[in-house]
């Protein structure tokens, strides 16, 4: 297997994600948590650990755009 999914790299120890922030998954989603707020939500089965770390850092740093 040349890529690891979103859930292997977690589970593997290597998503480096912020302090504080966790993953949550289910079926069809993966939900990014902070202080159990969440974050960003992602799909299964196109998502791969660069976004989900992107968007963690992004949202730590201030950086994301989180305007409705």
């Amino acid at each position: 297997m040349d890529k690891l999914t979103v859930l292997e790299a977690y589970v593997a120890g290597r998503l480096a994600l912020p302090p504080g922030y966790d993953l949550q998954f289910d079926a069809d989603m993966i939900l990014l948590r902070k202080d159990d707020v969440i974050v960003a939500a992602f799909g299964v089965a196109d998502t791969t650990p660069a976004e989900v770390t992107k968007a963690a850092w992004e949202d730590h740093t201030g950086r994301r755009n989180n305007s409705a």
